[in-house]
Order: C-alpha cells, then sequence, then structure tokens
C-alpha cells in the first residue's frame, strides 16, 4: 500500500513538472514571437528611409521581449539577437538607419529559429 502511494505521488509531481515545463514553453514563444512582430515593425520602418528613431523604438520593444523569453530559457539563438538588437539601437541612435535595420533582419533570423523550437 506504502509503495502504490509512493508511485501515484511520483507520477503525480513528474506530471506537474512536465505541465510546468511546457507552460514555459509556451510562454518563452509568446515573447517570442512579441519580440518577432515588434522587430519586424522595424525593419519596416527601416524600409521607408523614415526616421531612425522608429527604428530604435521598435527594436528595444524586441529586446524587450527576447529578454523575457531568454530570462524563461536560455537560447542560443536568442542570444544572438539581443545582440543584434542592441546593434541596431547603437546604429539607431547614431542615425544610422539603414545599418540598424540591417542588424534587427539578422536578429529576425534568430528569432525565428528560436521560434521553430
Amino acid at each position: 500500500m506504502k509503495l502504490n502511494v509512493a508511485v501515484a505521488a511520483f507520477i503525480v509531481g513528474a506530471l506537474s513538472l512536465f505541465g510546468a515545463s511546457i507552460s514555459s514553453a509556451t510562454e518563452q514563444q509568446k515573447h517570442v514571437a512579441e519580440a518577432l512582430t515588434y522587430a519586424q515593425t522595424a525593419v519596416n520602418e527601416g524600409q521607408k528611409k523614415g526616421p531612425a528613431i522608429a527604428v530604435d523604438q521598435n527594436a528595444k520593444q524586441a529586446l524587450e521581449h527576447a529578454k523575457q523569453a531568454e530570462h524563461i530559457k536560455r537560447d542560443p539563438h536568442i542570444t544572438e539577437a539581443e545582440t543584434h538588437l542592441n546593434q541596431a539601437i547603437d546604429q539607431a541612435a547614431a542615425e544610422h538607419a539603414d545599418i540598424a535595420t540591417k542588424h534587427v533582419q539578422e536578429a529576425i533570423r534568430h528569432l525565428r529559429m528560436a521560434y521553430r523550437k
């Protein structure tokens, strides 16, 4: 009888951990999707040859969501996307919207790879 209770407790615990893992993965994917949305908006603004501030603002929002996704679970693609988003923000601050846009495009490539996992 004690063995059955122990086995049942183990199974319930394992299922709880499995459920939490799925929940975390889903939450991470939501943040990656949000980062992709903001990053794509940044690229669109950069391709319009608009002010660098529009690229900057959207890249910052994308970076914030990428950081939140990375906080849930480390991923080398998200880390690389963060690097490119930071570079995009620096370039946009220097009024180099074209270079900033290229960095955001590279960040999108990495975010897409993270999203596929």
